[in-house]
């Protein structure tokens, strides 16, 4: 059984992500390196202690060498998007409760396909399907 892992602030998560795909430079040295990929570089300086003191990121050669992940940090942004994908996949099964009261097809399969991209909400999806229903036929 895998050690229970931290839970991630969007910050945290979506910099696991991007050392998931290439070390980056300390945020002192590298600060255009980080405005490209749209964060913050003082914003990073702030999370960085937390993710290194956990174990999730280390830096390579002292202060201010590169970021890389670690592999409990590519353990810990793993985990944290099969839980993003679980609950995904939770809403879509309980909007088939939706779909399976009688709802129209079309606003129905549109909220489905929004709801799978996790662009809307459960909440959201039934909103779209009920609000459908409400107005009138041509």
């Amino acid at each position: 059984m895998l050690p229970p892992t931290p839970a991630l602030s969007p910050l945290q998560h979506r910099l696991l992500r991007e050392l998931d795909l290439s070390d980056l430079p300390a945020p002192d040295t590298g600060a255009a390196s980080f405005a490209a990929r749209g964060l913050d570089a003082d914003e990073v300086r702030d999370a960085l202690p937390a993710l290194l003191w956990s174990g999730l990121v280390e830096q390579r050669g002292g202060a201010g060498g590169d970021l890389a992940l670690t592999p409990s940090g590519a353990a810990a942004l793993y985990a944290a998007e099969c839980d993003e994908l679980a609950a995904r996949l939770g809403a879509v099964a309980s909007f088939a409760d939706t779909v399976a009261r009688g709802a129209a097809p079309r606003p129905a399969g549109y909220a489905l396909k929004r709801l799978a991209e996790g662009a809307w909400t459960l909440e959201q999806a039934e909103a779209h399907v009920t609000a459908a229903e409400e107005q009138p036929r041509r």
